[in-house]
């Protein structure tokens, strides 16, 4: 999400449609003190229900706040805070107004606290619905992209509890805020509350998927990006379940993680070790072959092969279907056959992203072959394949290890990555 960085200069001069009439007066707290006054109307709204009124306090309040464009950025907090203390006036000789309130949520935006700002505008639109579209709107979305810098900036300087507080904060404010709820799912993670993460990654998905198309190129990349995370993150989260050996949510997240990440080898190989883990052997079966199909040197997922035939063959042998036994007995034996000849094997194949290259990292793992296998990784995203690279191996020494990594271009989000051998092998 884009921050509007130049909200807290700008705030009085959109929102209050200030017009300086006069020079002179009272600038300070209840119109005491001299220096410049501004005459600023009431928004121009008709409310249906509560009031809208001028008001002595809040006038002055509004003055403050309409003059702030003119101070240096230093002076601003001070100003800031009388509008603040002006407003709390106002509201307190009368609470039935919606003007004070409207007021005192700007000021309070601009000395940074945003749990105020955020109680003071939601207030004042419930007395004045319609303030809602005039500007409370715009005022809480622009609070929501302020409060959930402050969170980063803490959560950054490792204050995760008023981070969280600060996200929690965006999130009242603009329930649309997926930044914010993103994070929130990343803290859970951290926190091993899977349940709440997932949550969390799910919304940030839904919240971009409902919103509407914007005109802007740049902003609809961010999105796509955001989602990309969102989905990706995900993926962890099944892994976290199945680190703690809890198969049913995983098995749940990862089958709805196989529908939108069709071309994800990861999820694939975690899909197939969760019906494992079940024994689940019939479902296992084509849910192995998709592993090894989008992996073809991945040993754990041969692994999870073999054990779908073996498994269904134990079965038919307790069912007594002796023949049908023994053929899945065979294939079995033909799989371990193949994972005990691999070229090479590979595993821990990891991508980071940044901006339009992808970098591929991965473990080569050595059987005892010593020929090169040269081997295409392909990235996906959500209409097809991003983008294409080659690397070749040499083949370590018999069980000892060796890191490789290519830069892969790419055309868009990628949500995946399959490779295949294409000599060597």
């Amino acid at each position: 999400m884009k921050i509007d960085r130049g909200l807290l200069f700008t705030l009085a001069a959109a929102a209050l449609t200030a017009a300086c009439a006069s020079a002179g007066g009272a600038a300070g707290p209840g119109g005491a003190g001299g220096g410049p006054r501004a005459t600023v109307r009431l928004p121009e709204v008709t409310c249906t229900t509560g009031r809208l009124a001028n008001q002595p306090a809040a006038d002055s309040a509004a003055s403050t706040l309409a003059l702030m464009a003119a101070l240096s950025e230093d002076a601003r907090p001070a100003q800031y805070t009388v509008a603040r203390e002006t407003a709390g006036r106002a509201i307190t000789a009368d609470p039935g107004n919606a003007y004070p309130y409207y007021l005192a949520g700007q000021a309070a935006l601009g000395v940074a606290d945003y749990a105020d700002a955020d109680s003071l505008l939601r207030r004042a639109e419930e007395l004045c619905p319609e303030l809602g579209a005039y500007d409370v709107g715009r005022l809480r979305r622009g609070g929501a992209a302020l409060a959930f810098e402050r969170a980063q900036s803490l959560l950054q300087a490792g204050d995760t509890t008023a981070a969280v507080a600060g996200y929690e904060t965006a999130l009242r404010m603009d329930p649309t805020n997926y930044p914010s709820e993103f994070y929130l799912g990343l803290v859970s993670f951290g926190r091993q509350q899977t349940d709440d993460a997932v949550r969390r990654w799910r919304r940030t998905a839904s919240i971009i998927d409902q919103m509407p198309a914007d005109s802007s190129a740049e902003v609809m990349a961010d999105r796509a990006g955001a989602r990309a995370n969102a989905i990706n993150a995900l993926t962890f989260a099944a892994r976290q379940y199945l680190e703690r050996e809890q198969g049913e949510p995983a098995l749940a997240l990862l089958t709805e993680l196989t529908r939108e990440l069709p071309n994800n080898a990861d999820v694939a190989y975690s899909y197939a070790l969760a019906l494992n883990t079940q024994q689940r052997w019939r479902e296992l079966l084509p849910a192995a072959q998709r592993a090894v199909e989008l992996a073809p040197l991945s040993y754990g997922a041969l692994v999870l092969l073999y054990n779908g035939y073996a498994g269904q063959s134990q079965q038919a042998v307790a069912a007594g279907q002796n023949a049908q036994a023994s053929e899945l007995g065979r294939q079995a034996a033909a799989i371990r056959q193949r994972h005990d000849n691999l070229p090479v094997q590979i595993e821990g194949v990891q991508v980071d992203v940044e901006g339009a290259s992808t970098t591929v990292r991965g473990v080569a793992v050595g059987s005892g072959k010593t020929a090169p296998v040269t081997v295409e990784f392909t990235l996906h995203g959500a209409e097809g394949p991003v983008g294409t690279g080659s690397t070749t191996i040499t083949p370590p020494a018999a069980e000892q290890q060796q890191r490789f990594e290519l830069t892969i271009p790419n055309a868009g989000q990628v949500l995946g990555v399959t490779y295949r051998v294409t000599s060597g092998g």
